[in-house]
């Protein structure tokens, strides 16, 4: 920590989209929300031996109960288990939109990021979490499930379901949040990092949704890390705006997406001030570097670049 603070002094004082596609058709966004039927009467269901609470009900309003046997049968019995497994793998989304955040903060619920917020948190689980045991040891085995009602953070998660994600998915955050509250953002994901270890560990792309800039948002950065530096508190990277970023040690690339519609994009002022804001955040990684241990202490490239929707960006 005092290598980094010493750091931050210095620089306070210096085809496959198709193919994605055509396989999306194929298989479907179908299968992670179905609804699997209730066995018959006459035939009797897997023994059960514990509980999970991993699904959203069908009304949406609580969580539902899902059985999970010690000994559960077999589907295709006679398919090799390599097959089966394919099978199985075939009922995962290719790549979703995670957010990392515990809320978003848009009271607008057009907004781009707010529907994919909403949207994550009321979609279904892979169905293969609930077939079988062969079929759940394998949907484990591919994500990362955290239940954020137990995460020990001083600010809560309203929602019931819980973050499943792959290494592939689209990791996300709102640059607002880093903006306006970068502490309580730093809270929640410090506590995701206590909670889970090895997960945020593992990510090494991040996207910063709805990027914009102002004139003066260089020198609210520089006044920040500036009083940072002199009242460093317990954690001086909990104050630091962009404090988030270094609790990813893997991190490889950060992409700025801009919001929709807007003109900073293409005016040439707004270019120049976006410049600013990439030049800042660049030195500020630079200077930061030894701590991305998990990537070689090099610092993440950063990419600023237009609104792009959320299926755009799953799809490159």
């Amino acid at each position: 920590m005092r290598v980094l603070l010493r750091c931050l002094t210095t620089t306070t004082s210096t085809g496959k989209m198709n193919s994605r596609s055509s396989r999306r058709e194929l298989y479907g966004r179908r299968l992670p929300s179905i609804r699997l039927p209730a066995l018959p009467s006459n035939v009797p269901a897997p023994q059960s031996t514990s509980t999970a609470v991993l699904l959203v009900s069908e009304d949406g309003q609580a969580p539902a109960a899902i059985q999970v046997g010690a000994t559960t049968f077999t589907s295709f019995p006679s398919m090799p288990l390599e097959l089966r497994l394919k099978v199985w793998g075939y009922t995962f989304e290719e790549r979703e939109a995670v957010c990392l955040e515990h809320k978003v903060y848009k009271s607008d619920v057009n907004d781009d990021s707010t529907k994919a917020f909403i949207l994550e948190n009321n979609k279904y689980l892979p169905a293969a979490l609930f077939v079988n045991q062969e079929s759940r040891g394998h949907a484990v085995s591919k994500h990362t499930i955290v239940f954020r009602s137990q995460i020990a953070a001083p600010v809560k998660f309203d929602g019931l379901r819980p973050i499943c994600a792959k290494t592939s998915d689209v990791f996300w955050v709102e640059f607002i949040t880093i903006m306006n509250t970068h502490e309580e953002l730093y809270e929640w994901l410090s506590a995701l990092k206590t909670h889970k270890p090895g997960f945020l560990d593992k990510i090494t792309r991040l996207e910063v949704r709805g990027t914009f800039t102002q004139m003066f948002f260089v020198g609210v950065l520089t006044g920040n890390m500036r009083e940072c530096l002199l009242n460093p508190g317990a954690d001086p990277l909990q104050k630091m705006m962009l404090g988030s970023f270094l609790l990813f040690p893997a991190l490889k690339e950060i992409t700025f997406t801009g919001k929709r519609g807007d003109m900073d994009w293409v005016t040439g002022l707004g270019r120049l001030q976006l410049e600013q804001l990439k030049a800042w955040i660049v030195k500020f990684l630079e200077k930061c570097k030894n701590m991305f241990t998990l990537n070689g202490k090099e610092a993440p490239t950063v990419t600023f670049r237009p609104f792009k929707t959320f299926q755009q960006v799953i799809d490159e």
